[in-house]
């Protein structure tokens, strides 16, 4: 079951990638990322697979190492109240936007909302812990989901309030191999995130 799913994923990974060839993808080189007023340090070279990613708002940037599908880093700029990390599809379909001064529940429950707004299904959190953003306090979180074929899809989140603006830094992939090969970079590039 597991192996038929990643199959499928790997099939519509590869039509993704052609239906968009047209449109840019573009390298993000090791060493320091900048996404507006945040940055990160990344150990080693990225896609920016940004301009295929519809549902993207433009303080919101996205990297993968091996397609959207097969795992996904997505870096914010500092969101202002009322902006959001997934843009709606439809007006009957709303994604969460931040609102200053959330409860970290609220912050982690906006990332878990916003990966449920990508259609992941049974978004779970797990493992709540503090973490530093450069010299502000932020939180630090795993998640599970599942893709509406049934693969397990395993994530890491940090989020972090500054200046009444909320950085998201968020890493998802399938459970089965892809979320455990890119954790040793994505842990760095988690620890590296400076704002303002």
């Amino acid at each position: 079951m597991i192996r038929t799913n990643t199959i499928r994923l790997l099939a519509a990974s590869a039509l993704v990638m052609s239906l968009s060839a047209c449109v840019s993808v573009t390298s993000a080189p090791a060493g320091p990322y900048k996404v507006g007023t945040a940055q990160v340090t990344l150990g080693h070279e990225w896609s920016d697979i940004s301009a295929i990613m519809f549902a993207r708002p433009a303080k919101v940037r996205l990297l993968s190492m091996d397609g959207p599908l097969l795992n996904r880093l997505y870096v914010t700029d500092g969101l202002a109240p009322g902006e959001f990390m997934v843009k709606p599809m439809a007006k009957e379909r709303p994604t969460p936007t931040y609102r200053s001064g959330m409860a970290p529940t609220e912050l982690v429950e906006f990332v878990t909302d916003s990966v449920a707004a990508l259609d992941y299904q049974r978004v779970e959190t797990d493992n709540l812990r503090p973490a530093k953003v450069g010299s502000a306090d932020g939180l630090r979180f795993d998640l599970k989901a599942k893709t509406k074929e049934g693969l397990d899809i395993s994530g890491a989140a940090q989020v972090a309030e500054v200046g009444g603006k909320l950085y998201v830094v968020l890493y998802i992939a399938p459970s089965e191999h892809y979320y455990a090969a890119e954790l040793p970079e994505v842990e760095t590039v988690l620890g590296s995130v400076k704002v303002g």
